[in-house]
């Protein structure tokens, strides 16, 4: 039952192929332009037929018309350099645009100078320090630095028993040497968030200082056993090379000279070149007498004797 069913549809299959393939009837097209069918179950083209190569075609869409010179083209004509030249030609110029800025521009900067004022401690206590390293990613670039000295704190912001307060309560980040509180962060992302936090930590420290509920620690010592006291070497006084110092030190070296002299005219100084060479000759005269008095021994006779002069007879 198959067969016969497989065979019917091959017989079907090869029909409609072949009607498929017939060329299309057209009144209003000549025979040479007649385009043949496509068959669906193929995907690529019919080829074109002889007749018509190189004449219009109505099924075919034409090519844009070239220019003359198409087989060249005038942008690239194989002459310009790589890509790694390319970058370092920028880089140059780069550096060329950088001096002529340094040549012609910088030199005018110095008509907007103004001369520096030194701020009022008073209205500007805080003092922040940041690092930068000039672009490149690295851990301690988000850390935050801020220092004040609280004696420079206004009195109608604080008064000196809540200034002692806001010391003890600064703990070890005041120093009493130096009289500045110092405080850093960087356990934030950003040195914005950094700062903004040392900000906010100032204020909660100014306003718990400053509360007239709070307690005042009037009765707890200010804690400084954090700061060690290095002590530093001054040049002593007495050893500066004053006038006064300069003519005792030379009076003193006229004297040591004189005596020196009156030693040498009493052959009272002993020579160290002279007391070298005596005891070289003494050490050479030790060496050479053994062997003298070795030379001055008489040689023994006989065989004893030319056995020990290395002038025995050798028995073949």
């Amino acid at each position: 039952m198959a067969a016969p069913l497989k065979r019917l549809c091959c017989q079907a299959v090869r029909q409609s192929t072949q009607h498929t393939t017939r060329p299309r009837r057209r009144p209003d097209v000549p025979q040479w332009q007649w385009q043949p069918l496509r068959p669906y179950s193929s995907t690529t083209p019919c080829p074109a037929s002889h007749h018509h190569q190189g004449e219009d075609n109505h099924f075919l869409t034409p090519f844009p018309p070239s220019p003359e010179d198409s087989t060249t083209d005038p942008t690239y004509e194989e002459d310009d350099i790589s890509s790694l030249a390319h970058s370092e030609l920028d880089q140059h110029r780069e550096l060329r645009d950088m001096v002529r800025i340094a040549a012609w521009e910088m030199p005018l900067l110095s008509t907007l100078h103004t001369p520096f004022a030194r701020p009022d401690p008073a209205t500007l206590p805080l003092r922040w320090r940041y690092t930068t390293y000039m672009g490149e990613t690295h851990p301690a670039a988000r850390k935050v630095v801020v220092e004040f000295k609280p004696a420079d704190l206004r009195a109608d912001v604080v008064n000196t028993q809540q200034r002692g307060k806001l010391l003890k309560l600064a703990g070890p980040r005041y120093n009493p040497l130096t009289g500045i509180l110092k405080m850093s962060c960087e356990s934030f992302e950003t040195q914005a968030q950094n700062k903004r936090y040392l900000g906010d930590t100032i204020l909660s420290l100014l306003a718990e200082a400053t509360d007239p509920a709070a307690d005042t620690f009037a009765d707890v010592p200010l804690d400084t056993r954090h700061v060690k006291a290095k002590p530093r070497l001054r040049f002593p006084t007495a050893w500066l090379l004053t006038a006064e110092r300069k003519a005792e030190l030379e009076a003193r070296r006229r004297v040591l000279l004189l005596e020196e002299g009156r030693k040498v005219e009493g052959d009272r100084v002993v020579s160290g070149v002279t007391a070298i060479e005596t005891a070289r000759q003494v050490d050479a005269k030790r060496l050479e007498e053994p062997v003298m008095a070795e030379a001055r021994l008489p040689l023994a006779r006989g065989k004893q004797g030319k056995r020990e002069m290395g002038q025995a007879g050798v028995r073949r």
